[in-house]
Order: structure tokens, then sequence, then C-alpha cells
């Protein structure tokens, strides 16, 4: 379908909403003139009719000492014209007795009282009569009038003034194209304003002078241009930091290569290096794997294709999956189940990630012997260890993007904490980190998702 300008279309729109307004304002003005017109005029016809009545012509006409001619007025007759009114006085014969001397000379008797539409003598045009016995019934009087008369009267006062409002019509429009032209002027600079857009400004518009109209449209600009903006300074930041942290692992499998290279027959010394070669390839990969896990964590908005989570199972699910791990690193690890949370709508496998990385920097970085305990209560899950805890400095730091406490031996991303804390944003949990204190002591550290 061809686009047409806004301003066309409202214009065409008032223009033909203007024409039927007219059209039917007139139909309806017609009949209700029509209508009072009728009843004006019949009041007009019984009015006459009954002055004529009360005369002493029925005395005149009654007498027959009088010599009263039996001719018309014409003598009397003044200018008007002979189709507004016409009367005739009959016998009770159907003599005709006395009329106007012109259109009333053509009346055909009838013997009944009230209105009759009936045509005259010489005339093929239809005439409303009123018949009024008087006398007795002696005498009828008949005041009649040409409805052609009627309908050019009506038409005259309706067409009159509605003739006047459509003259006006191309002035109305042209004042309405006006008011509609500096109505649209506001989106015309809406256009402009994007159109001059560099790419890559996602600076927000201007909503001054908006109409209510089209204010909820630029609202909506506006949160997709900061919605684009957040998304270009996630991925920036993403490209920095996997550019900054693949330095390091880059740079380390390059210098085992090339003591693998060196080595010559040092079958030891090549072992050794391929080795570390290996471990190095297997840290960049799992960097690698966290930063493209954080940046789809980054992009999403809502959750999609939820299902109704059962806490107990997954936890004790990763707690088995875990547990030889943990045997291996001399960490005892275990399951205390207290009260079930409601069920509630989530991602089942982000949420078992998210506590796979809460378990697993447990039994990475807690020294040998330490207990790690998974509590679930009714609103909230708990890791707790007695691994001796963080210094209060360092635990403010924790979770932020590649950061990692000083004078750990475990290799790491320093992501970890920061995609759990992105997962319980995503499901509206709140999660955070404390020690365990104990007599002013530091016992261990605490895990807390606040469901």
């Amino acid at each position: 379908m061809r686009n047409k300008r806004l301003s066309i279309r409202l214009l065409t729109g008032l223009s033909l909403t203007a024409l039927c307004v007219w059209f039917v304002a007139t139909a309806t003005a017609w009949c209700v003139v029509k209508k009072e017109a009728k009843d004006v005029f019949d009041a007009q016809l019984i009015l006459f009719a009954e002055r004529l009545a009360n005369s002493d012509l029925q005395n005149i006409l009654l007498d027959e000492q009088q010599d009263f001619p039996r001719g018309g007025f014409k003598a009397l007759k003044r200018n008007y014209d002979d189709d507004a009114l016409a009367f005739a006085i009959f016998s009770d014969k159907g003599e005709q007795l006395l009329t106007d001397g012109d259109n009333g000379d053509k009346f055909i008797f009838q013997f009944h009282h009230g209105f009759s539409e009936s045509y005259i003598l010489d005339d093929d045009d239809i005439w409303r009569i009123y018949w009024q016995p008087v006398g007795n019934g002696e005498l009828v009087i008949a005041v009649g009038q040409e409805l052609e008369y009627r309908e050019e009267l009506v038409n005259k006062m309706v067409f009159s003034q509605t003739g006047i409002w459509f003259a006006s019509l191309p002035i109305l429009l042209l004042v309405a194209f006006g008011v509609i032209y500096r109505s649209v002027k506001p989106i015309r600079c809406l256009s402009r304003n994007v159109q001059r857009r560099q790419p890559g400004d996602v600076s927000l518009l201007e909503t001054d002078d908006i109409p209510i109209e089209i204010l909820p449209l630029v609202s909506n600009l506006n949160q997709f241009f900061a919605r684009t903006e957040q998304q270009l300074k996630r991925e920036r930041r993403f490209v920095s930091d996997a550019a900054h942290e693949l330095r390091s692992p880059l740079a380390a499998l390059r210098i085992q290569t090339e003591v693998a290279q060196l080595a010559g027959d040092d079958t030891k010394t090549r072992e050794m290096a391929l080795i570390h070669l290996t471990q190095g390839i297997d840290r960049a990969n799992q960097l690698i794997e966290q930063l493209l896990t954080l940046s789809r964590l980054d992009n999403l908005n809502e959750l999609d294709e939820q299902a109704l989570i059962d806490w107990s199972e997954i936890i004790t699910s990763l707690v088995s999956e875990l547990y030889f791990n943990a045997l291996n690193h001399q960490i005892d690890l275990s399951f205390d189940y207290q009260h079930l949370p409601p069920i509630k709508l989530g991602q089942p496998l982000l949420l078992s990630q998210m506590l796979r990385n809460l378990l697993d920097n447990a039994i990475k970085y807690c020294p040998k012997g330490t207990e790690v305990r998974v509590i679930l209560q009714r609103t909230k899950i708990l890791i707790e260890d007695n691994g001796g805890g963080v210094e209060p400095e360092e635990l403010a730091k924790l979770g932020q993007r590649f950061y990692r406490p000083a004078g750990q031996n475990e290799k790491g991303s320093g992501l970890g904490l920061s995609i759990v804390a992105r997962i319980a944003e995503l499901h509206h949990y709140r999660f955070y980190l404390e020690n365990i204190e104990y007599q002013g002591k530091i016992q261990g550290l605490r895990a807390v998702i606040e469901l």
C-alpha cells in the first residue's frame, strides 16, 4: 500500500466528514421544516376557514332576500401568489356560492369535514383543501393550498441556509489545512532530527512541544535508544574485557610454545611445556566460554521458556555431581534441607549454573578440610563454609568482573560471581556475600540468595 501524508489523510477525512454532516443535516432539516411548515400551513387553512365561518358572509349568502352577486372578489385582489391560498363557499347541494375569483373557482365539491388532498379543475397539481360545514351544514367552506407551493417554500428555506454553509466549506477546509499543517509540524521536526543523526548516536529525543497523541511513540523511541546504548556499552565492555583477559593467556601459550620448540632433545622439558600449553588452552577456553555466557546474559532483559523450579531436586543433583570433586579437594560437601520454598517459575539450567558456580568457587578456593553446606530455607538459599572467609576490603570487591583476590593458587577468570549475580537479577532474586563471624573472628564465607 502506498503511503500517504498524514496531513492529506486528515484533510480528506475532515472533508468527507463535513460533506456527510452537511448531507445528513440538510436531509434532517428538510424533514423537520417540511413537517413544521405542514403544521403551520394547515393551521393557517383552519384559521382562515374559521374566520370565514364566523363572518357575516353566511348570513348574507343564506338570506334569500338579498341580491348578492355570486362572483368573486377580483376587484379587491392584491398582488400575491395564486397558489398560496384559495377559498370557495358551497351550498349543501354543491352549488358554488362565493370564491376568491381565481383557483377557488376550480374547487370540486366534497361534502365532508377536515383535510383532503385532491386535484382541482384544469390543474395537474395536487391541492390540500380544508372543508368546514357551517350554518347547520347549509354551507361548506373550502380553503385550499397547492402542495407544490409548500414544497418550494420548504426547499427555499432549507437550501438557503445550507447553501451558505456549503459555500463556506472551502474556507473551512483552508483553515483546517492550516491547523493540520501546524499540528503535524512537531512530527516533521522529529523526522528531520532522526534523519540527521549520525550512526551510533543514541541520545534521547526531545519531548518538548510534542503532542500527547504521538508522545508514546517518542517515549518508545527513547526507550529503544536507551536499550541500544546499553547494548553498545555492553558490547564495547565485552570486547575490551575479552581483549584484556585473553592477552595474558595467549602470551603464556606463546611462551610455552617457544619452550617446546627450543627444548630440542630434552624430552622432559618438552613434555612439561606441552602440559602447560594444554592447561593454558583449557583456561583460555574456559575464559572465552564464560565471557560468551556473561555476554548472552547481559543481552537478556526478560527470561523466556520458564518452568516450575524444584530447588530440592536441583541442589540434590548438584551435590551428587560435585561430591567426588569436593572429595578430591578434601572438602566435605553436604545439603541441609530445612524448608521447601514456594514454587516459582524460572529457567532451571540457569539456576543450576548459578549454584554450580558458587559451589565450584567454594570447592576450588577453600582450604583442605573445609566443610561446605548448602542450606535450603523457605525464602533463602545459603552456601556456607568454614574456610576462614575473606578480608572485609576484599569482600566488597568480590563479584566485580575479572577480579580475583591476591594470593590465590587456583586459576580462574574472575567471572563466576558476575554470572551468579546476573542470573539472580534476571530471576528477580537478591544475591550477596558476607563473612561468618563468631566472637569477633571471621570463621567462613556465606553466599546468600534471597528468593
